[in-house]
Order: structure tokens, then sequence, then C-alpha cells
């Protein structure tokens, strides 16, 4: 099948809420796939975002889902290993993360450095492809 829709499983992995405190997707299990797109998407953030109060997004990836490490450049598609959200420009956006690394389980996380107050929207999800057996859905 060549539809989008077939080929990629959509797995919301972290729901949308207003945080001022990490936030660690759930596990993302790629067994039976080869392809990942992790989307960390942010609204408007209600604390004033600078050099000292930020939001600092990654992938983290694990064997054994109990033992997690960061990503390298190596693991990832996508430019950036983790990004920076440290300006207003830079909130209002979803950033995606392209896994290739060879781990069973991935998840993202977003953690705030600074003093925030009031938060901003995160949601999180995961696009799995290249499946071993199609249709996915």
């Amino acid at each position: 099948m060549r539809d989008l829709y077939d080929n990629i499983l959509v797995t919301q992995v972290s729901n949308p809420a207003t945080s001022t405190t990490t936030r660690t997707s759930s596990t993302v299990d790629m067994q039976g796939f080869n392809s990942l797109n992790m989307l960390v998407s942010l609204g408007q953030a209600g604390d004033t975002l600078s050099g000292s109060v930020y939001w600092t997004l990654k992938i983290a990836h694990s064997n054994d889902d109990v033992t997690y490490v960061d990503t390298v450049a190596t693991e990832l598609s996508s430019p950036n290993v983790t990004v920076a959200v440290n300006t207003t420009t830079l909130d209002k956006t979803t950033y995606a993360f392209g896994y290739v690394g060879g781990k069973r389980y991935v998840k993202a996380v977003a953690t705030p450095s600074g003093t925030h107050s009031v938060g901003t929207p995160i949601g999180m999800i995961a696009l799995r492809g290249t499946a071993n057996y199609s249709p996915v859905n």
C-alpha cells in the first residue's frame, strides 16, 4: 500500500498539558518498525523564555526499557541532538527528532531550566514507520 495512513503508526505518547516541570513521554517500542519520528509540540510559553529560563528537548533510548541514555548525533537524522527553546520566537512550534539508532525503546524528554511559574503547553507524538508488516492501522 502506497498511502501514508497504512504505513505509519501515529501514537500520542504524552497528552498535551501545560508544564512547569520535566515531561517525559511514554515508551515507544520499536519492535516491528525500522524508523521513528518523535514530535515535541510546544504552545505559547506562559513564562518569558530567555538564556536562563528555557526548555531543553531531547530523545533518550534503551535496550531494556529501564536504563535510558541520551541519543547522540549518529543516532538521529534530524540536525540537532537537543533543542533549547530559549526565546518566544521558538515556542509555538513542533520539533521533530528523526531516530535512526538501534535500540528498541525510545522516549522524548522536555526539561525546564530556570524558574517556570506559569508553564508551557507541551505534547508529544511518535510516528513509527517502515514496518515489517503492513498495513499498520
